[in-house]
């Protein structure tokens, strides 16, 4: 069975009928398949009061407790059937009681004061203590059936899981992202998982019929307290209550909003594995989540933490480190960026010996240097495209170039050179970025790597990003508008001011945060740039809609932003900054589909009503 939402349905017809309860008892609904008949019974007459626990043991035993503290049990190991009895007859509350797969002697009991346990892994009980002496209850403990130092322990504020289905834990964080909290988490022992946080669930390779049940349950209004699978191969399911009433979750807003479907629909038709989202609110990370996979046919999710690669992003990124480099070196943005590059910067014949290719008109795209698939004939002097900018990047057996052999046009694009005059025409060239490249390189000594790392990127806090050819972090790999894998998951780009910034949307974010800061401050904020350089990148310049590095847009009025988007092979990107309203948006996919990645953006801008 396919990952599947819980979908609106009306209703309640097919939940199993309780025994008629006593007058004192209110009308909770169960529902259960494949029980014996006496755990098919005591759920029946135990619903009504409400069950806060419904656990099932490896060998077949099984253990009931309501919220009023009646409990029932059989087949559960003696010392834990005792000491349940004691805590009930203590007057705890039972939030949880679980058995690990291994069997035996082995059980968790979560209260609301404390914790009692036997024989579970060492980490997994050090985090339910650790939840207990932080004041959290721990309100469910959860054992996937392949045993092991595998787990989870969700608390009142909080979750965490070791050695689960990776998709699961993706569905896990994705939940709690939107303002609910986790309050269980279901494993069925043939695999498959279910994932339920207050009034949403999500779940994979559980029962079709357990799948229908949970749906009347939402849709009567009921929130799902208990769920639990039996090692035969059979469920049951209660409620102790309806739906509390919530805020809006605007995560689930969003997912439902893509291109008039699911974001996963979305992904689906556009055969993108994976997708990360995160969103800034009052310039600070409102929310985060991945969506698929990192490779079609792998195991590994696609998380928030998942570095891919930025592509033309990697410009926005590059003008920060420029515009340091220039107030620390002293050098105007005005100036001629030739002298900087120790290499002479061809010229084709038409262009005018007194034409100054600044570096200001680099960062703006109006220096001279067009883009690639605009050079032919070599000579030609007009009629160039304003757009092909971008480059192809090198396969797995390609010999990447280095950047002068890149600049000299040994590589898989043309040499870099002069084709119109600088400042005359707007055309969006990656090889005007190369040149920047260059110039970081020579005025430091060291590789643009480098330089961005310790002057942009860890003062941001930008931890997962680089310019590295093939970084040491997560990486998604990069697929072709078929879905197909591309070789070697991703090409290496040594245009790496230009094309090569591999990051994550938390990284994006935290530089969305820092500009907004940094634009609206009455004066200069810790990071990469003071406040007179903060303006210029975000400051309409030589062309009109441009900052440095950076489409600027609405200027002067709330809606002011700026962004940039980005295609390489195998991958898409955006992001954009709202600094009035401390806000913004990235949106990273492994994809070889724009729309998607608009769709997406899209979204998350109608949901809160962004322009």
């Amino acid at each position: 069975m396919d990952r599947r939402r819980f979908l609106t349905l009306t209703g309640t017809a097919g939940l199993v009928a309780a025994a008629a309860p006593p007058a004192q008892a209110a009308a909770y609904p169960s529902a259960d398949r494949g029980l014996s008949a006496e755990a098919h019974a005591k759920l029946a007459e135990l619903a009504p009061y409400g069950i806060t626990v419904l656990a099932f043991t490896p060998s077949g035993g099984w253990v009931m407790v309501t919220q009023d503290g009646r409990y029932f049990a059989r087949g559960i190991p003696d010392a834990c059937f005792t000491e349940l009895g004691a805590l009930v007859k203590a007057g705890r509350k039972i939030n949880a009681i679980a058995f690990p797969p291994a069997g035996g002697d082995r059980w968790v009991i979560t209260t609301d004061r404390g914790v009692s346990a036997r024989g579970l892994p060492g980490t997994c009980l050090e985090r339910v203590q650790a939840y207990y002496d932080a004041g959290q209850q721990v309100v469910d403990v959860a054992f996937p059936p392949a045993g092991g130092d595998r787990w989870v322990v969700a608390a009142a504020n909080g979750f965490h899981a070791r050695g689960v289905d990776d998709e699961c834990y993706q569905m896990m964080r994705n939940l709690t992202q939107g303002g609910r909290r986790l309050t269980r988490v279901a494993f069925p022992p043939e695999g498959g998982w279910a994932v339920i946080a207050q009034d949403e669930f999500y779940v994979r390779g559980i029962d079709d019929a357990c799948f229908t049940q949970l749906n009347l349950l939402a849709a009567g209004g009921w929130q799902v307290h208990g769920l639990a699978f039996a090692p035969g191969g059979g469920w049951g399911l209660c409620s102790r209550g309806k739906a509390p009433a919530l805020p809006a979750d605007r995560v689930r807003q969003f997912e439902n909003a893509v291109g008039g479907s699911t974001i996963w629909q979305r992904m689906s038709a556009y055969r993108t594995p994976g997708v990360a989202v995160a969103v800034v609110v009052g310039n600070k990370i409102a929310w985060s989540t991945g969506y698929g996979w990192l490779e079609a046919g792998g195991a590994a999710a696609a998380h928030p933490e998942t570095a891919f690669q930025a592509a033309s992003i990697s410009k926005a990124v590059t003008a920060i480190g420029v515009l340091r480099l220039l107030r620390t070196r002293g050098i105007p943005l005005t100036a001629d960026v030739r002298p900087h590059l120790g290499w002479t910067l061809p010229s084709r014949s038409c262009v005018s010996p007194s034409a100054v290719p600044t570096i200001d008109r680099l960062l703006t795209h109006r220096a001279g240097v067009i883009g690639r698939g605009s050079t032919s004939p070599a000579g030609a002097c007009s009629g160039f495209d304003a757009s092909g900018g971008g480059f192809a990047g090198y396969g797995p057996s390609a010999t990447v170039p280095s950047l002068l052999q890149v600049m000299n046009g040994e590589g898989n694009s043309p040499k870099i050179e002069l084709t119109t005059d600088p400042g005359a025409q707007y055309h969006y060239s990656g090889a005007g970025f190369v040149l920047l490249q260059r110039m970081v390189e020579e005025l430091t000594g060291g590789p643009l790597t480098d330089y961005m790392r310790q002057e942009v990127l860890a003062p941001l806090g930008m931890t997962s990003s680089s310019y590295a050819l093939s970084p040491a972090f997560e990486l998604a790999s990069g697929h072709t508008t078929a879905g197909a894998v591309i070789p070697g998951g991703r090409n290496r780009y040594p245009e790496s001011a230009a094309a090569g910034l591999y990051t994550t949307v938390l990284d994006l974010c935290r530089l969305v945060s820092y500009l907004n800061q940094a634009w609206t401050a009455t004066g200069d904020i810790a990071g990469p740039l003071d406040r007179s350089s903060a303006r210029t990148l975000l400051t309409e310049g030589p062309q009109p809609g441009m900052g440095r590095g950076l489409f600027v847009a609405g200027s002067g009025t709330r809606d002011f932003s700026y962004t940039h988007d980005g295609s390489n092979y195998g991958f898409k990107s955006v992001f954009k900054g709202y600094p009035e309203l401390g806000a913004g948006y990235a949106v990273l996919a492994n994809g070889n589909n724009t729309a998607l990645v608009n769709e997406v953006a899209a979204a998350v801008r109608s949901v809160y009503g962004w322009s």
